[in-house]
């Protein structure tokens, strides 16, 4: 069985800094996530079958969306299941009028850019040492098809 994807909410912001603290060196505590979650143009999705599995959490803002993080826990990692909640997510935006969608991911995170490469994440930009002041952070860019970006 597939697990389901639920919309996240406020009330979620226990149980997904949770989660964040099992999967990130610099977590971000409950109220980072309760203040992540109540933003204008915050949405996400929660993936559980009998627990939670995993979550992705994005921003949009006028006609540009972006994922402020993704996570699966794990055990459940290599299942398809990241692949899953970031064509969810980048589906919402481009329905809500998202004409591309942003992340950023460590360099050195192999994983997490063979998934964005598969999806259609290009690079756009570096920012030197943004982790833990020695790992430079790589901004992606997919478009989303609600605009055919400008030649050159």
């Amino acid at each position: 069985m597939s697990p389901a994807l639920s919309p996240l909410a406020p009330v979620h912001a226990v149980l997904i800094a949770g989660m964040h603290r099992i999967s990130f060196a610099e977590p971000w505590d409950e109220a980072a996530m309760a203040g992540l979650l109540a933003m204008p143009g915050a949405f996400g999705l929660l993936a559980a079958d009998e627990a939670p599995l995993g979550f992705i959490l994005c921003r949009m803002a006028a006609d540009e969306a972006e994922v402020l993080t993704l996570l699966v826990l794990p055990p459940y990692r290599r299942s398809g299941l990241g692949g899953r909640l970031l064509a969810a997510a980048c589906a919402q935006a481009a329905s809500a009028g998202a004409a591309r969608m942003f992340l950023e991911v460590a360099a050195d995170n192999a994983a997490g850019l063979a998934l964005y490469a598969a999806r259609g994440f290009l690079p756009v930009g570096r920012r030197p040492r943004y982790y833990g002041g020695r790992i430079d952070a790589l901004i992606l860019e997919k478009y989303l098809g609600n605009i055919i970006p400008a030649a050159g």
